[in-house]
């Protein structure tokens, strides 16, 4: 065989390798949220970084209705990875409404991320001030079936009010911001990181106040469900919102399908707490994203992948 030949051969072997290791490649979904909250550029932020920083594993971000469809693709084995509020995940898992036929017991927790942070928005000049103030009035709670709505409904009946009480409208953050620009609606119902995109875009063209929950009643309510806890929004967060307001938070947590493999978690979770940096360059909620705080109200059973990872740092025993 010639040289010439030879070098082709060559080349023809070495392009079959490269090939041969793309498709080797473990491909990824992550379930994340609406482009208008917090999820979607977290979760493509957490992309990034397996992607870059885990050879082998490629993981693409995919924008979808948060928290419940999330869980229902997950359970159904449509995506492998998935962002979501703790006290919905918790409700997945323990087959509480809406999943009371069909629990999601094949999620398996990551890492808690950021708190997020329910925010009862309202025009300044209406005259409202609690979530008292609501009743007969029209308001979005989020959309049908998702976390925010759950948690959303779990609220206003703490503090006596239904669905019967209010009109409620199923609308999504960016529908519910433009639904209040309308006046539309009455208030607008916002379950994300703080600050969300939808609620910044509110505020510089509208004057905005938010509501503020009954500490007492909200305490007594919280007693029992781990997953939830009072929160106050930082004056300033906002253009308008010169004060302090309570509400309640639920953190995120980042999870994985359970047949994901003990390497591959370990690996993601890894990759993730050694380069927070890079998500506190993404995204404002990146900042709160810490490895003390990740399984500080994991609601959900841990990944084995993840408390391998744990208990290589010191956080598990």
């Amino acid at each position: 065989m010639n040289l010439r030949k030879l070098a082709a051969l060559f080349l023809v072997v070495a392009l079959l390798g490269v090939t041969g290791a793309a498709s080797a490649a473990e491909r990824l979904s992550l379930a994340t949220g609406g482009t208008a909250g917090t999820y979607y550029p977290i979760g493509s932020a957490i992309a990034s970084i397996i992607n870059k920083h885990v050879p082998g594993v490629e993981v693409t971000a995919e924008s979808t209705g948060a928290s419940v469809a999330n869980l229902k693709m997950l359970r159904n084995k449509q995506v492998d990875l998935m962002l979501g509020a703790a006290n919905t995940s918790w409700g997945g898992y323990n087959g509480l409404p809406p999943f009371e036929k069909k629990p999601v017991k094949n999620i398996r927790g990551i890492a808690c991320l950021y708190p997020e942070t329910f925010q009862f928005i309202v025009l300044k000049n209406s005259g409202l001030k609690t979530i008292y103030d609501l009743k007969g009035k029209k308001v979005a709670v989020g959309a049908a079936g998702s976390g925010t709505e759950r948690t959303a409904k779990m609220v206003l009946e703490a503090h006596g009010l239904t669905y019967k009480d209010i009109d409620e409208q199923f609308l999504k953050f960016g529908e519910a911001v433009t639904a209040l620009k309308d006046r539309l609606i009455d208030c607008a119902i916002v379950g994300s990181g703080i600050p969300t995109s939808a609620v910044v875009d509110a505020s510089t063209t509208l004057d905005i106040a938010m509501l503020e929950v009954d500490e007492q009643v909200m305490k007594e309510f919280l007693a029992d469900r781990p997953y939830l806890m009072l929160y106050k929004i930082p004056a300033g967060v906002y253009r308008g919102i010169d004060k302090e307001v309570l509400t309640v938070a639920s953190p995120a947590i980042f999870s994985a399908e359970a047949s994901l493999s003990e390497e591959t978690v370990y690996k993601i979770t890894k990759a993730l707490f050694e380069h927070l940096d890079e998500l506190a360059a993404a995204h404002v909620q990146g900042k709160n994203i810490k490895l003390e705080t990740a399984l500080s109200a994991m609601s959900v059973p841990l990944h084995p992948g993840a408390e391998k990872y744990y208990k290589e740092v010191g956080l598990l025993k």
